[in-house]
């Protein structure tokens, strides 16, 4: 079956989600040593929605309004709290190549929950994809070898998390625009994590602001297009896509860190790769079922 333009759009905006996490990895990497994880998440959070409330006006032509479903952002935001938490910890230990490459488990978990829980159908190409991208995860990660890192399941868990987040996207209201759906993400954050962030302090330095400012308008844009990509086509459709993130993390790693992944998240990232490639490929065969 070929794509519908809405289905195209939705893919594009996936894409850029990915992206847009991966920037956010990429600054928050360079946080991590000089702060404490609750300081971070509160700190990014803050700054987000002054950010983003100009931006709506200035860029989007438009305004953040107030939602309905507000106590969904609220479940949501926590959610995705938790999720933030369990990531920068892991992310302390791997690289932000190693890190996306196993949160990739969250497409499998995804099309799993849209057949199990939506009742989509999702045809043996889906299948194939996600679980092949699956098998490319469990490479990377090589569980019960000696080089396994514990850390890697603290990225498992978040990938959990963030499927769920992603599946809510389905109940929200359709014309919650991106920029409220970024900034009540960025709210409801900041309002959970500010009792332990200013019981750590908030000694923050002057130069580390655009860092936080930066990580603040990713974060908050990832999440964004990737709540409008999932309420607007099948979960099952968009779950390969997710793995665009493997092109912007294995680059990013190289040109900031100067550092190639090592050879089994490489290869890992291939398997990924070629799991998305036969989706995008198998879609665009006419008559054939998704």
């Amino acid at each position: 079956m070929i794509a519908t333009p809405g289905t195209v759009r939705a893919i594009a905006m996936m894409c850029l989600g990915s992206l847009c996490f991966t920037l956010n990895d990429t600054m928050t990497k360079f946080l991590i040593d000089r702060y404490d994880v609750p300081v971070i998440i509160f700190v990014r959070s803050l700054l987000a929605m002054p950010l983003l409330a100009g931006m709506a006006v200035v860029i989007g032509r438009d305004r953040i309004r107030w939602s309905a479903h507000a106590p969904l952002y609220a479940l949501r935001g926590a959610i995705n709290l938790l999720a933030a938490y369990l990531y920068i910890h892991g992310l302390k230990h791997l690289s932000v190549a190693e890190a996306t490459v196993i949160l990739f488990a969250s497409p499998f978990i995804i099309t799993v929950a849209s057949a199990t829980l939506f009742k989509e159908t999702v045809g043996w190409q889906k299948w194939v994809a996600v679980l092949v991208g699956f098998c490319g995860v469990m490479i990377a990660m090589r569980p019960g070898s000696a080089a396994f890192q514990p850390a890697s399941l603290l990225i498992l868990a978040c990938a959990f998390l963030y499927a769920s987040i992603s599946l809510s996207a389905r109940w929200l209201k359709q014309d919650d625009n991106l920029w409220t759906v970024s900034f009540f993400g960025a709210a409801f954050s900041a309002v959970f994590i500010a009792p332990l962030a200013i019981g750590d302090g908030l000694a923050i330095r002057i130069d580390d602001l655009a860092l936080f400012a930066g990580a603040a308008l990713s974060s908050s844009f990832g999440i964004g297009f990737a709540t409008l990509a999932y309420r607007s086509a099948q979960a099952s459709d968009l779950a390969p896509f997710a793995y665009s993130g493997l092109i912007w993390s294995t680059g990013i790693t190289w040109i900031v860190w100067g550092a190639m992944p090592g050879l089994w998240t490489l290869v890992g990232a291939g398997v990924v790769a070629s799991s998305s490639l036969f989706h995008l490929l198998a879609r665009s065969r006419p008559g054939r079922p998704g």
